[in-house]
């Protein structure tokens, strides 16, 4: 059976689809076979790896119009589409009997013909972010190291307690690591050490540098091993993919 990662942060811009889709490229190379999940409704990871004309979405699945679909991508590596549509989901779905457990039901087929399915979800704490909650192993938060990066952090750990508690048990936090870092910068590098301090069970020892490289792929629908197979951002999620590989 697959294990389950969710890559979430209340807070928007944090590297939240560049961590999802590279790590998942990272995993696939691995040999590992691996599902990605758009749950995000602005569909960012979609579009940055070069899907775009996707009949079949994840919101379409959880309306229940058809099966999940995945569309591969490359070797051991496929993608369930996101859409815009996904804003609403919880006014079309917030009414309905056990409507926290939607995506875990549709994952569920699937999971016997995964390693990994990585969910990227949305930078918000509702029902889409919920269904990932309830169906996830691991919670994984990438982080900014500057000022307020703490406050949506722990508005996640807030809900993470609440889910364990009444949803799903059996869901731990992975890791958090932090994401477009300098250690150049007096502000990152003192917030880094701070969190580490506060936090160093679910701090990971690797930093995701900024990266021009990193930021280029997705115009090209390209994860970054594809794109600049030689540069920080690469060797950077190589080395982050190896360090959750360990946990």
């Amino acid at each position: 059976m697959s294990k389950i990662l969710a890559f979430t942060n209340q807070k928007g811009g944090v590297g939240k689809t560049t961590s999802t889709a590279n790590i998942g490229a990272g995993l696939a190379r691995a040999g590992h076979r691996v599902l990605l999940v758009d749950l995000d409704p602005q569909a960012n990871l979609t579009k940055g790896l070069g899907l775009s004309d996707a009949e079949q979405t994840v919101y379409g699945a959880l309306l229940g119009e058809y099966p999940l679909k995945a569309y591969s991508l490359d070797k051991n590596l496929a993608l369930v589409a996101g859409s815009p549509a996904l804003s609403g989901f919880e006014k079309v779905k917030g009414d309905e009997l056990d409507r926290e457990f939607l995506l875990k039901d549709l994952l569920e087929p699937l999971r016997e013909r995964c390693d990994f399915i990585l969910l990227d979800c949305p930078p918000a704490l509702g029902l889409v972010t919920i269904n990932a909650y309830a169906c996830a192993q691991q919670l994984y938060i990438p982080l900014e190291a500057q000022l307020y990066a703490t406050d949506g952090l722990e508005k996640v750990l807030e809900l993470v307690s609440r889910v364990q508690r009444r949803l799903n048990p059996s869901m731990a936090v992975g890791g958090i690591f932090f994401t477009r870092h300098d250690k150049r910068k007096v502000l990152r590098r003192d917030t880094a050490e701070q969190l580490r301090a506060q936090y160093p069970d679910l701090v990971l020892n690797t930093v995701i540098r900024e990266s021009i490289a990193l930021g280029e792929a997705p115009h090209l629908g390209k994860d970054i091993f594809s794109y600049a197979p030689q540069s920080a951002g690469a060797a950077d999620y190589q080395a982050l993919v190896a360090e959750i590989l360990t946990r």
